[in-house]
C-alpha cells in the first residue's frame, strides 16, 4: 500500500512540475545545446557554448600536432551519424571563405568546398596569424564537433558540420 502511494504522489508531481515548467519561456535564440547538434541555448552565449564543446575534446598543441593523423572523409557519413564522428580528425581542402565573424574569443567562419558542401568553422581569434577575409580559400585541419544550425539571410534553417580548426593553411594571398 505504501508503494502505491509514493508512486500515486510522484506521478502527480512529475505532472505538477511538467504544468509548472510548460508556461511562457522567453526563447531569445534559436540555439540549444544537443548531442547531435549545435544550437545554443537562450542562456548560453555562443563562446559559452564553443567553451564547452572544446573541453570535451583533448587540445592540440604544436608539440602534438601531426598533420598526416587528419584525413579526408564523406560529408554526408559525417552528417549521418554526429555522435559516432564527435572530435573525428578532418582534412579539408580548398575551402572558399563565405562569411567571416570574429566577435569576442572566437571567430566564426563559413566556408564551402568547392562541390558546394558548407562547413561552419571555428577558431580562437588569437590564434589567427593571418586576417582572414571572404573569398579567401584556405585548407584546415580540424575537429568534427557536431552539426551546427543556424537561420540563412532568407530565413530557412540549414545545418552543416561545426569544425574546431586545429590549423590552417591560407592557399592565395
Amino acid at each position: 500500500m505504501k508503494k502505491i502511494v509514493y508512486l500515486f504522489t510522484l506521478s502527480v508531481l512529475i505532472v505538477c512540475l511538467g504544468a509548472c515548467s510548460g508556461g511562457s519561456k522567453k526563447d531569445t535564440t534559436s540555439k540549444t545545446l544537443s548531442s547531435d547538434t549545435s544550437k545554443v541555448s537562450g542562456d548560453m552565449s555562443e563562446k559559452e557554448y564553443f567553451d564547452t564543446l572544446i573541453s570535451k575534446i583533448d587540445k592540440v598543441t604544436t608539440d602534438n600536432y601531426k598533420s598526416e593523423e587528419y584525413l579526408f572523409y564523406d560529408y554526408k557519413t559525417i552528417l549521418r551519424d554526429p555522435k559516432k564522428y564527435f572530435s573525428l580528425k578532418v582534412r579539408i581542402d580548398n575551402l572558399k571563405i563565405i562569411q567571416i565573424s570574429d566577435k569576442d574569443k572566437y571567430t566564426k567562419i563559413l566556408a564551402n568546398t568547392p562541390n558546394g558542401d558548407l562547413y561552419m568553422l571555428f577558431i580562437e581569434t588569437k590564434r589567427l596569424e593571418t586576417k582572414l577575409l571572404e573569398t579567401d580559400n584556405i585548407t584546415i585541419n580540424g575537429r568534427y564537433l557536431l552539426s551546427y544550425e543556424y537561420t540563412t539571410t532568407s530565413g530557412s534553417e540549414n545545418s552543416v558540420p561545426l569544425i574546431y580548426i586545429d590549423g590552417y593553411l591560407l592557399l592565395d594571398k
